[in-house]
C-alpha cells in the first residue's frame, strides 16, 4: 500500500497509536513519579540513551508532522488549518489547567485555601500555559510527594508543538509547500540539527536530548506527507531500518534509525486488517495525555506506599477515562466550532473580496 492511500482515514487507525503513546508516557513518567527500588523503565533499559516516555513524544511530533502536513497539503485552507490547530489544541489545555489550579489545588495543597487562593501563581498558571509559557508548579500542590518540581510536567512539549504548526503555516503561506523539492530540502536540513554542532536553525531552544529530537521527528513526518505518492509501505521497510539501526547502534546516527524503524513499524501496523478493527470512536489521546501526570501526582499523594506497578495501572486507567470525557465534553465539540468558524470567516472574507471565490 502506498503511503497515499494509507493516509485515507479509513486505511490507517493512527488514533489507537496516540492512545497507546499517550499511555506509555504514563508508563514512563511513572518511574520518576513513583520511584521503587529496583524497578526502571524497560524501553530506558534496553536503549541506554532513551525511555518509553520520551519515545512516545517524539511518535507525538512524528504523526503530528505527518498527518498535519498531509491535511495542509489536501486542502490547502490556511483559515481552516489555523482555526482547526487553535480549537485542537487550547480549549482542552486551558479546561485541564482551570480544573487543576481551582478543583484539585485547593484540595491538595498544603497551604490553607485563603493563602492558596491569595497566591498569584494560582492565576498565572493558566494564564502562562495559555500563552504557552509553561507554569509547572502551584503553591503548595504535591511539595511532599517523589516529584515535587511539576503538577503536570507533560505540557513541556505542547509549546514545541504549536511552534512546529507555526512553522508549517509560515512555510505554505510563502509558497515553500508548493515546490516538494525546495520543502524536502528544508525539512531535511531540520532533520540532522541535532547532527550539527551550531545552534543555527532553532538558535532560541534549550539543546537538551529530550528537545532535540522533536522537530526532526515533525519533520520526517512532513518529509513523508510530501512524498506520499512514492513511499510504499512494506514490513521490510521497518526491518531494514531496524537492521541498520542494529549495525550502528554505537554511532550518531543510532537514534534516527531506532524511530525510523518505529514511525514505519507504527504505520505498518496501523494499516493492517486487525488493528483497523480496533479502530476507537473517540479520540481521546490529548485528554489521556493532558491528564495523565496530574493523575499519577494524585496517586502518590494518596497511595504512597503502594509502589509504581499500583501507579501505571491505576494512573493509566483514570487518565483513559478522562480522556473519554474530555473528548466528549470539550474536545469534539469546539473542533466542530472551529469548523464551523473557519467556514464562516472564509466565507465572510470571500464577500469582502479580501480572498478569491
Amino acid at each position: 500500500m502506498k503511503l497515499s492511500e494509507l493516509l485515507r482515514k479509513e486505511n490507517n487507525n493512527i488514533d489507537l497509536f496516540r492512545v497507546i503513546a499517550a499511555v506509555m508516557v504514563i508508563y514512563g513518567h511513572s518511574y520518576a513519579i513513583s520511584p521503587e527500588g529496583g524497578k526502571f523503565d524497560l524501553i530506558g533499559g534496553l536503549i541506554g540513551y532513551d525511555y518509553s516516555g520520551s519515545i512516545a513524544v517524539k511518535i507525538f511530533f512524528f504523526l503530528s508532522g505527518l498527518v498535519v502536513t498531509n491535511s495542509l497539503l489536501n486542502n490547502g485552507d490556511l483559515i481552516r488549518f489555523f482555526m482547526s490547530r487553535v480549537f485542537r489544541i487550547w480549549p482542552a489545555l486551558i479546561l485541564s489547567s482551570v480544573l487543576t489550579a481551582f478543583v484539585i489545588g485547593p484540595i491538595l495543597t498544603s497551604y490553607s485555601i485563603a493563602e492558596y487562593f491569595s497566591n498569584k501563581e494560582v492565576y498565572s498558571y493558566i494564564f502562562k500555559i495559555s500563552v504557552m509559557n509553561i507554569q509547572f508548579t502551584l503553591p503548595g500542590v504535591f511539595y511532599n510527594n517523589p516529584y515535587p518540581n511539576a503538577v503536570n510536567g507533560s505540557l513541556w512539549t505542547i509549546p514545541y508543538e504549536v511552534l512546529a504548526y507555526v512553522l508549517l503555516f509560515v512555510f505554505h503561506a510563502i509558497g515553500v509547500l508548493s515546490s516538494r523539492k525546495l520543502s524536502v530540502a528544508i525539512f531535511a536540513v531540520i532533520l540532522i540539527a541535532p547532527l550539527l554542532n551550531s545552534k543555527a536553525i532553532f538558535p532560541w531552544i534549550v539543546s537538551n536530548h529530550e528537545v532535540d529530537f522533536l522537530s526532526p521527528c515533525f519533520a520526517f513526518g512532513a518529509i513523508l506527507a510530501l512524498n506520499k505518492d512514492l513511499v510504499v509501505m512494506r514490513f521490510s521497510l521497518c526491518a531494514g531500518f531496524f537492521v541498520l539501526y542494529f549495525l550502528f547502534s554505537d554511532t550518531i546516527y543510532a537514534p534516527y534509525l531506532l524511530y525510523a524503524s518505529i514511525f514505519f513499524f507504527i504505520l505498518y501496523v496501523s494499516s493492517r486488517s486487525l488493528f483497523l478493527k480496533l479502530k476507537p470512536k473517540a479520540d481521546i489521546s490529548y485528554g489521556v495525555y493532558l491528564w495523565g501526570f496530574p493523575v499519577q501526582q494524585i496517586m502518590v499523594y494518596y497511595f504512597s506506599g503502594q509502589g509504581v506497578l499500583f501507579n501505571q495501572v491505576t494512573s493509566i486507567l483514570a487518565s483513559l477515562a478522562l480522556g473519554y470525557l474530555s473528548w466528549h465534553l470539550c474536545e469534539k465539540h469546539f473542533i466542530k466550532y472551529g469548523s464551523n468558524l473557519s467556514t464562516f470567516v472564509k466565507g465572510r472574507l470571500q464577500t469582502l473580496g479580501a480572498i478569491p471565490h
